[in-house]
């Protein structure tokens, strides 16, 4: 994963991707038509298991505990070039909605003042490219399973913000223009055909 510009802000201001999540762990779902052995459409599903960077993250070493998830969802095309040989290699494309979550919580420390603090912040905005690669072994007429990469360009355009400190609540929320991001993703997919 990487990034080329601001994230969200806890407390408006913007902060490189790479600032928030050094990475994640995705799980992703497809479902979806063919329209013929080589051509594909439908619409996938991610949620991503998203790791905090504490080492740009101070707070996450000082009491409090942070957790970080991804959600993506779109559409998609592929196009398989040897939909009927043992190996089918495949390029696809396609565009989608993600939102980023950062969760803190725990005792802050504040001028010599310990409160408990419950943070949610979030940052959204459409993925519009994605760009996807693989091929497929086929172990049996309707089961196959491949390597694959993915690569997703997108821009968080607003980003919300709720925190409790102390038993009083808050919510800030603001535009993030400009705000552009990417992931990559390498993985090992598998595939059922009905």
């Amino acid at each position: 994963m990487g990034d080329t510009g601001g994230v969200t802000g806890k407390e408006s201001s913007n902060v490189a991707l790479h600032d928030v999540v050094s990475g994640m762990v995705p799980l992703w779902f497809d479902v979806g038509y063919r329209f013929t052995p080589a051509l594909y459409a439908g619409a996938f599903f991610q949620y991503g298991f998203a790791f905090v960077n504490d080492q740009r993250n101070a707070e996450c070493k000082q009491g409090v505990s942070c957790s970080a998830h991804d959600i993506a969802f779109g559409a998609n095309l592929h196009y398989h070039a040897l939909p009927q040989g043992i190996f089918d290699p495949w390029l696809g494309a396609g565009f989608g909605y993600e939102v980023l979550t950062v969760n803190e919580s725990g005792t802050s420390t504040s001028l010599g003042t310990s409160l408990p603090v419950e943070r949610s912040w979030k940052a959204k905005g459409f993925q519009f490219l994605i760009l996807e690669a693989g091929g497929d072994f086929k172990a049996t007429p309707d089961l196959a399973v491949g390597p694959f990469v993915n690569f997703a360009l997108g821009q968080y355009s607003g980003w919300s913000n709720h925190q409790t400190i102390d038993g009083m609540p808050e919510d800030q929320s603001g535009d993030l223009p400009g705000a552009t991001h990417e992931w990559l993703t390498l993985g090992v997919r598998g595939q059922y055909n009905l």
